[in-house]
């Protein structure tokens, strides 16, 4: 009896722990009982006189406008309310923290500040949509809090910038996950760079406008950031400009600014730039009294391009007032964020970096998309950077994959399982073809640049390298690794075709079409070229030459589609030089064989 009363027990934790998983970020802190309650049908919010206007938005979105005196009882405030008195040594002393309670009293959403009771109804709101599916709602305790103060992303890829309706996208994507920031600062923006001294024209201010009270409504702060460095002049006239085209700015409603100097030819000057961002912050940023802390973009911005006889990190770690950041990608412009490097760079910039993370952005190989799981972030960003932004890829929807998980790493660095973030990613974000949209993922997640590879087609990564050693040894190969790359090409076509007729996220499957594309062809051609050897095995010749006449169509197709759509590269790792590997091999052995020169498919 105890036994079956211990097995009931764990169980309901099991489950209930299950339950919260589905937060996203996951909280710092969980208690869960086991128990449930029917999900309540209206509620009698108390404190919803002391509410911000866009607090009190997210609480109406919350409970569906589902408000009355004789409703289930919604106790919501800030640390120092008198509505949440009771709950005070409960609510985490962090920014932008919250303590959340739901019991079969009362609902109770506490928050260490403003920001922090918005991210404690987007929780509340979390468990409500799933407690729809079964119209019963856990009794949970939450203490949450984020491990870096300023988590978000950087606009700051080159090639084409995000349309307007993107950036809202990505904006309120944010906001959802409880990423508090939003760096503008795309290179082929002209009045960002080429133009930055010229005002914005009437449409594009009042777009940027717009996005700015969107980001205020949704707690996330918007950054505006100028890349003046290509040809300012230093003297007073072109730094008066850019304190003009700031100002601009801050007229629209920006109350965060960020200068940037990479990638540029001139102007790689630490003593001119650290004199010139010392002047917008004292008699700018500081005079203002209603903005953040400044952000640069140093020329000089990973380990890679550090040069201590030029000494331009070190003078900008001398000059530049303290309370301006510094951005910093790591050891190289594409690289995993390290403790090491993290260490290195405070010892020469005299402060906490502030990370621009280069992933999931493709402008270096934007035939790419990069869907796999996000890795390689050790947990001291939370101690040792003062922020951390990922840059994007020019394809908004599909980097929100990524996106989901920096929040969700950057929230709670302690609890972050990659995996398990890439896998709840995919689902929110497509849950009607949820397999299909992770079998394009598995394939499509790798760079071109040789020190930064990233794992793409683990689960036949030994199956493919087997097959082509032993054939290239015997001419041979192990049944077993023919049939697990037979099942994985079937996997993908099957996906593909699946993924074709998917109908829950329009936007993302219009981005993600030519690799969905691809996907199809490569399955395709993976399975031919297996039929390919085997053939050559056999000695087949009608088989071989149906076979190569396939694999010579679907090559053309391949073909076509990168000129009608767009090049779209796939499965680069593993998948492609299998393909071009054996069908080589294949067809060398059988023209040996039998004295013809039919020539490589690839």
């Amino acid at each position: 009896m105890k036994l079956c009363l211990f097995f009931l027990f764990y169980l309901c934790i099991s489950i209930s722990t299950l339950r919260s998983a589905v937060l996203n970020p996951q909280p710092q802190q969980i208690k869960e009982n086991g128990k449930t309650l029917v999900r309540p049908a209206t509620f009698n919010v108390i404190g919803l006189e002391n509410l911000p206007a866009n607090v009190l938005r997210s609480l109406l979105r919350c409970v569906d406008d589902r408000t009355g005196r004789n409703g289930f009882p919604l106790r919501v405030g800030i640390r120092g309310d008198e509505c949440v008195r009771k709950y005070k040594k409960m609510i985490p002393e962090r920014s932008e923290g919250y303590y959340l309670a739901v019991s079969d009293r009362e609902i109770v959403v506490a928050g260490n500040d403003h920001r922090g009771l918005y991210y404690g109804l987007r929780t509340l709101e979390q468990l409500l949509e799933e407690a729809c599916e079964n119209d019963s709602l856990s009794e949970v305790e939450i203490t949450d809090w984020p491990d870096v103060a300023v988590r978000g992303v950087v606009e700051g890829f080159y090639g084409q910038p995000w349309s307007h309706e993107a950036r809202m996208s990505i904006i309120d994507f944010c906001s959802d996950h409880k990423l508090n920031t939003y760096i503008y600062g795309p290179k082929n923006d002209r009045y960002h760079r080429a133009r930055w001294r010229q005002p914005y024209p009437e449409a594009e201010a009042r777009q940027l406008q717009s996005l700015v009270a969107r980001a205020r409504e949704k707690e996330v702060d918007f950054v505006w950031a100028v890349h003046p460095g290509d040809d300012i002049k230093w003297n007073e006239e072109d730094r008066d400009k850019l304190v003009a085209k700031l100002e601009s700015m801050y007229q629209l409603g920006v109350r965060a600014f960020a200068v940037f100097f990479d990638d540029i030819g001139k102007g790689k000057n630490a003593a001119e730039q650290a004199d010139l961002l010392n002047y917008i912050n004292r008699n700018f940023i500081q005079a203002k009294g209603d903005v953040r802390p400044l952000i640069m973009c140093p020329s000089d911005y990973n380990r890679g391009r550090w040069n201590p006889e030029t000494a331009y990190l070190e003078t900008l770690g001398d000059k530049l007032d303290p309370d301006i950041h510094i951005m910093w990608t790591g050891e190289r412009a594409l690289s995993d964020i390290t403790t090491d490097n993290l260490t290195w760079v405070q010892t020469i910039i005299k402060r906490k970096p502030y990370i621009w993370w280069n992933f999931p952005v493709t402008d270096y190989s934007n035939d790419r998309i990069m869907m796999g799981e996000v890795y390689g972030l050790d947990a001291s960003i939370a101690t040792d950077a003062s922020a951390f932004v990922a840059n994007p890829m020019e394809y908004a929807e599909a980097s929100k994959l990524a996106i989901y998980s920096v929040a969700n790493r950057t929230w709670n660095t302690r609890s972050y399982d990659s995996f398990t973030s890439w896998k709840n990613g995919i689902k929110y974000l497509l849950p009607d073809a949820y397999e299909a949209m992770a079998c394009l993922c598995e394939h499509s997640s790798n760079t071109d640049v040789d020190h930064y590879r990233r794992r793409e087609s683990e689960g036949i990564r030994n199956n493919a390298r087997n097959f082509i050693d032993q054939y290239n040894q015997t001419g041979s190969w192990s049944q077993k690794d023919w049939t697990a790359l037979s099942n994985e090409f079937s996997r993908m076509e099957e996906s593909a075709d699946e993924l074709t007729v998917a109908e829950s996220s329009p936007a993302l499957l219009s981005e993600i079409n030519p690799w969905v594309s691809a996907l199809g062809l490569w399955a395709q051609m993976g399975q031919e070229t297996l039929w390919l050897a085997e053939a050559v095995k056999q000695n087949d010749r009608n088989v071989f030459i149906c076979k190569l006449k396939h694999l010579q169509v679907l090559k053309r197709c391949l073909e076509k589609l990168e000129k009608d759509k767009r090049p779209a590269s796939i499965g680069t790792a593993v998948i492609q030089p299998f393909v071009r590997t054996v069908s080589q091999v294949a067809i060398r052995q059988f023209n040996q064989r039998n004295q013809t020169d039919y020539p490589a498919v690839f």
